[in-house]
C-alpha cells in the first residue's frame, strides 16, 4: 500500500514503495528513462563533436609535422647552399691563383723567347 509523506524540513513529498516489489510509479520511470535518454542524446553529440576535433588535431599534426620536415630541408639547404659558396669562393681564389701563375709563365715564356730570338738576330747579324 503506498502512501505519501511530507518532509517537514524540504516540504517535498515522497511515495512510498513498500510493498510494490521495490516498483516506482510509471510517471517517474518514465520522467527517468526520458532523462537517460536526453543524456545518452546529449554524449552522443558530445562524442561525435569529440571524434571531429581529434581529427581535426590529427590533422593539425600532420600539417605541423609536413611543415617542420620543410622547414628542416630548408636549413639543410641553407646548409648546403653556404658550403656550396664556401667551395666556390675558394675555388674561385684558386683559379685566379692559377690564372696569375699562367700569365706569369706566359710573359716568362715570352720573355725567353725575345731573348732567344734576339740572341738569334744577333749571331745573323
Amino acid at each position: 500500500m503506498a502512501s505519501t509523506d511530507t518532509d517537514p524540513e524540504s516540504a517535498s513529498q515522497f511515495v512510498r514503495t513498500t510493498g510494490l516489489g521495490e516498483q516506482q510509479p510509471t510517471d517517474e520511470r518514465e520522467r527517468l528513462h526520458a532523462r537517460v535518454a536526453e543524456l545518452e542524446s546529449d554524449l552522443a553529440r558530445k562524442e561525435a563533436v569529440l571524434a571531429e576535433r581529434n581529427e581535426e588535431i590529427a590533422r593539425l599534426h600532420h600539417r605541423l609535422d609536413r611543415r617542420e620536415q620543410a622547414l628542416a630541408d630548408l636549413e639543410e639547404a641553407r646548409r648546403e647552399l653556404a658550403n656550396a659558396e664556401e667551395w666556390a669562393e675558394f675555388l674561385d681564389r684558386e683559379l685566379r691563383a692559377q690564372r696569375d701563375r699562367v700569365g706569369s709563365l706566359e710573359e716568362r715564356v715570352e720573355s725567353l723567347e725575345s731573348r732567344s730570338l734576339w740572341a738569334r738576330l744577333k749571331r745573323l747579324f
